[in-house]
């Protein structure tokens, strides 16, 4: 090999690592790209009315969703209605891709705050529908219809679920169970399950928001004891993990 090939191969050589290096560089820039799938589950019972009589579910929704989108990273965003039969609920909202692979600006944030602002109107649409058309409260039925929405994003499923969770469909109405003791909640966890397709939710994580409201109001005692309720029945029957980091 000559000197003048040799030369050239070290030319060569310095400028890919160069190239690599700018390469590494350009990809450092800007924001990571957008993975994971998220569901909105929202409340169209009358317990969440927006008045003194109501948690306030519209109002709850606005001040989380976009926070929730944000810290969650949200690529997708499904939606699911909680009615007096959520499975079967004739409320549709097509889901949306926040960050779409299709379109290729290089500044992604200006693009992820106008599809966040559409992802905003398809929740407040699928609680208009929950409330006008089948109001109930079929929290597990709207869990069930989260679970059977597409998955196409990396990581743990983020399920927001705004909602005071206080079970009430033609089956089933948790407020004639007692649930102070252990005993209570076995049976009133086994009369919710039996005859129902748990939902199948791998890898989720559910976030609750006006969790216990109850007609607008709460109490230590009651927030204790509907929490061990839904612990027993989310965490153990259904598996998923549970956080209010949101608040109520």
């Amino acid at each position: 090999m000559t000197r003048t090939t040799t030369g050239a191969i070290r030319v060569v050589a310095t400028l890919g690592a160069a190239a690599l290096l700018l390469t590494g560089c350009s990809q450092l820039k800007g924001p990571e790209r957008l993975k994971a799938d998220c569901a909105v589950v929202v409340d169209g019972s009358g317990s969440g009315a927006d008045s003194d009589d109501g948690f306030r579910a519209q109002e709850k929704l606005k001040a989380t969703l976009p926070r929730f989108l944000a810290d969650k990273k949200c690529k997708y965003v499904s939606y699911a209605p909680i009615t007096s039969a959520s499975e079967a609920s004739s409320c549709q909202v097509p889901r949306i891709d926040i960050d779409p692979d299709s379109d290729k600006r290089s500044e992604r944030e200006p693009l992820w705050k106008q599809t966040r602002v559409l992802a905003e109107a398809g929740a407040e649409k699928m609680l208009e529908c929950a409330r006008d058309r089948q109001p109930g409260s079929d929290v597990l039925g709207g869990l069930t219809r989260a679970a059977k929405v597409p998955r196409d994003g990396d990581g743990t499923f983020q399920v927001l679920v705004v909602s005071d969770f206080e079970q009430a469909d033609p089956g089933f109405k948790l407020s004639k169970y007692k649930i102070a003791t252990q005993a209570q909640r076995d049976t009133a966890v086994a009369a919710m399950v039996d005859g129902r397709n748990l939902p199948d939710l791998p890898d989720t994580t559910v976030y609750r928001v006006g969790f216990a409201m109850r007609g607008g109001k709460t109490s230590p005692e009651h927030v204790e004891q509907l929490g061990e309720f839904w612990k027993q029945l989310l965490e153990k029957e259904v598996k998923v993990d549970v956080d209010d980091g949101y608040g109520a």
